[in-house]
């Protein structure tokens, strides 16, 4: 399967059943706006989030993947027709670093800075792909974390532009300040570019995690999406494809994990559905969206199946990781109980870089619970135990869209810290903590001061 980002459409023949492939992010620099407004911001997953702090160098990304989750949040040229591509000025993440913004958003972020929570890097879109040769932006924004002493863990696929001898060398000065995620999700080189359409394929990325590691760069494995058929083994792979892969990581200097499971997006346009459809063929399922639909709970908006049918595996990847010394995380919400930390990137909390990781957010909740509830001495937990105060100085339209002119209006004097204690203090929520969890924290009762739910620790016990 062709990685060639210079191929057009009729030279690749990859879209000749009218579905959308990584063509379609292939603009030269000088077609992009030279800038564009968000490219520093809080992310909307920040509820259950330790990095809340997310950066992206640019608003769009030359991969292509068919799961992509920014494709089918906003990316989408049949859901947002009126986005202009365009690249985050560097002059601007300096005066952020340079603590110079008065706006709220980055009042609110500079203590986080300050006390050494590390920041996301490529949250939304791809940090390394191939734009960078043309925009240079890393080579001017590495220096600038480097000099004020930012951990940033890199989320990235970008296997042949990390392993250029001029990008490796930005790393050299201080490479335990930056964490490597790369994000991989098969084993085999040609199935993979079926899916991941125009990224590098599975060596490449592992490639460039050696060349990092050996210049003393953190490295885990982003083993995320998790897809049935594609993952854990394909028609012609060997039975433990999946454990190839962790030994291939650690031969390259991965030490972390960060583990999920796909989800599906409930709503599709058109083109997302072809996307869709053409990644269950290449699972070996072409009924597959259904089959998930059909076990995931009725009220999530990401159909993300059922802890029963998860359960196995994703036990046997924790105690893999585990045999081989790594850190195990997760962000699968229906497992994220059995991290090492509350940070689903696979930080050890005594790290000296990306120790200082917000504890202000759900997963701690539910790593501390569950640690209390194993010693014998269970905690009850309110909004208050994680109440993060900059969630309550901005507005929540600087995370969340609403949508909709209307319901813009109706929360539009809301901050960001209403909207996740509503869903706390909702036990029907999707995104409160007994449905997102999968049942392992249970509202038991309202606290007598605040009126915030109160919730407990409950093992999950697998359905036989």
């Amino acid at each position: 399967m062709l990685n060639s980002m210079n191929k057009s459409c009729a030279e690749c023949g990859m879209c000749e059943d009218g579905s959308l492939c990584g063509s379609m992010f292939e603009e030269s620099h000088e077609e992009l706006s030279k800038t564009y407004s968000n490219g520093i911001r809080f992310t909307s997953d920040a509820a259950d989030c330790a990095l809340p702090i997310s950066i992206d160098p640019r608003n769009f990304c030359r991969y292509g993947c068919l799961y992509c989750f920014s494709e089918n949040l906003m990316r989408n040229k049949d859901r947002n027709r009126k986005v202009k591509r365009g690249e985050w000025p560097v002059d601007k993440l300096e005066r952020f670093l340079n603590r110079e913004y008065k706006n709220p958003v980055a009042q609110a972020m500079y203590p986080l800075l300050d006390a050494g929570c590390p920041v996301q890097l490529g949250a939304l879109g791809e940090p390394f792909d191939e734009a960078e040769l043309d925009t240079g932006w890393a080579k001017q924004a590495i220096p600038l974390f480097v000099k004020h002493k930012i951990p940033v863990r890199i989320s990235t696929k970008g296997g042949r532009v990390l392993q250029r001898p001029e990008y490796l060398k930005l790393f050299e000065n201080n490479p335990k300040q930056f964490w490597f995620a790369f994000s991989i999700i098969c084993n085999d080189d040609d199935l993979i570019s079926q899916i991941d359409l125009k990224a590098p394929h599975t060596s490449e990325r592992l490639k460039a995690m050696k060349a990092l590691t050996d210049i003393g760069c953190k490295a885990s494995l982003r083993f995320r999406p998790f897809l049935p058929g594609v993952s854990d083994t394909y028609p012609g792979g060997p039975a433990n494809a999946w454990e190839i892969l962790i030994k291939r990581a650690h031969q390259a200097g991965a030490r972390a994990i960060s583990f999920e499971w796909i989800f599906l997006n409930r709503s599709l346009t058109d083109n997302q559905k072809k996307q869709y459809d053409r990644m269950f063929d290449a699972m070996g399922n072409p009924n597959f969206g259904a089959e998930w639909a059909a076990e995931s709970h009725t009220s999530e908006t990401c159909r993300r199946g059922s802890r029963k049918d998860k359960y196995e595996m994703t036990m046997k990847i924790r105690d893999k990781v585990h045999s081989l010394g790594w850190s195990f995380g997760c962000s699968d919400p229906h497992f994220k109980e059995w991290g090492d930390s509350g940070a689903c990137c696979g930080f050890r909390e005594d790290d000296p870089w990306f120790g200082r990781y917000s504890r202000r957010q759900m997963t701690e909740v539910l790593i501390q619970a569950k640690r209390s509830y194993d010693t014998g001495r269970p905690k009850m937990f309110t909004y208050n135990h994680w109440r993060p105060e900059w969630a309550h100085q901005i507005k929540a339209a600087a995370c969340i869209s609403f949508g909709d002119k209307h319901t813009h209006k109706l929360h539009k004097d809301q901050t960001f810290g209403d909207t996740l204690r509503n869903k706390w203090n909702n036990p029907e929520h999707p995104r409160g903590p007994e449905i997102y969890f999968g049942g392992v924290l249970k509202a038991i009762g309202k606290d007598r001061n605040s009126n915030d739910m109160v919730y407990e620790y409950e093992p999950y016990k697998r359905e036989e």
